[in-house]
């Protein structure tokens, strides 16, 4: 007997907005993140990862701190307000920056970028524990997702 219950495929769980000037740090990082369920999305520039971030909704951006155009604190500031803006209320994405070696440990910019709601800082030339703090943002937000019946 057959059922007339149909297997629908699951697409990706997660969205992920690359935004990076070089194309070979965006292969890197798509390389080190891409799974069955993230669907990676890619941008050259400001103000292309901003036409991305009105088209659709993401969950994780990884942007470089110095991105032509638009750079990554403007993108994400720019970003919380279509966000506060839509009909349906969403909550903001992670924030991801990728940062070049000569900044890479300056505290004081990295303190400021964690004051204003980037949740981690990267190198520039992205190794494989990048993939581990994408991985554990993801995880975070797939745990604070999760409906927790109200306790009488």
């Amino acid at each position: 007997m057959s059922s007339n219950v149909v297997q629908l495929p699951a697409g990706p769980h997660w969205r992920v907005l690359v935004a990076h000037r070089r194309a070979d740090v965006r292969h890197v990082l798509r390389t080190l993140i891409e799974a069955d369920h993230v669907a990676i999305v890619e941008a050259a520039d400001g103000d292309a990862a901003f036409e991305q971030l009105e088209r659709a909704r993401y969950d994780l951006l990884v942007l470089e701190l110095d991105l032509p155009g638009k750079d990554g604190v403007t993108l994400m500031q720019l970003h919380r307000v279509l966000l506060v803006h839509e009909r349906i209320p969403a909550p903001p994405p992670a924030i991801v920056f990728t940062l070049p070696p000569e900044v890479r440990g300056n505290v004081t910019l990295t303190d400021h970028l964690h004051s204003l709601g980037a949740d981690a800082c990267i190198d520039d030339e992205p190794r494989s524990e990048a993939a581990a703090i994408i991985d554990a943002l993801l995880q975070a937000r797939a745990a604070a997702s999760i409906v927790k019946p109200n306790v009488a």
